[in-house]
């Protein structure tokens, strides 16, 4: 594969769960794929007016488990503050210095959509969260790719 990646992603069966691999050009366009990827499986996108955003902040000690925090930030605002989305935007994510002196890394985005009617948005499948099994995010000769397994 030469030139531009397109970002994209796929869900796979994994016996009770559900696989996440999405792939971009960068960091961060994995982020927003398997975002997309996990809200896809929750309720059709279609149906959320890109209404309202909110900022997301996540940080966790390794690159890869900061996929993992992320995602279930999602899920508690999808579950627990009763929002849909329809895009993501990562704006910035990185290595960074926590309070303590120890490198973590950090991820802040826009999660755009709006709250919940549940006339528009019917649940299809209610995510628990995004598991550390065979959680991966790893770069290739061809961009990035992040993998992940939902609890459903």
């Amino acid at each position: 594969m030469t030139g531009v990646v397109r970002a994209g992603f796929e869900l796979t069966e994994h016996t009770a769960d559900v696989g996440v691999r999405a792939w971009g050009s960068s960091v961060g366009e994995v982020f927003e794929q398997a975002a997309l990827a996990t809200v896809s499986l929750e309720y059709d996108l279609e149906t959320v007016r890109p209404a309202d955003a909110t900022t997301v902040v996540v940080e966790a000690p390794e690159r890869d488990l900061l996929l993992a925090a992320w995602l279930n930030e999602l899920i508690y605002l999808i579950d627990g503050e009763r929002w849909v989305f329809a895009r993501f935007q990562v704006d910035a994510v990185g290595a960074i210095e926590d309070a303590d002196g120890r490198s973590a890394w950090s991820l802040r985005a826009t999660a755009i959509g709006e709250r919940r009617d549940a006339r528009r948005h019917a649940v299809r499948t209610l995510v628990k969260a995004a598991t550390l099994h065979g959680l991966a995010l790893r770069h290739t000769s061809h961009g990035w790719v992040g993998e992940v397994l939902l609890d459903v």
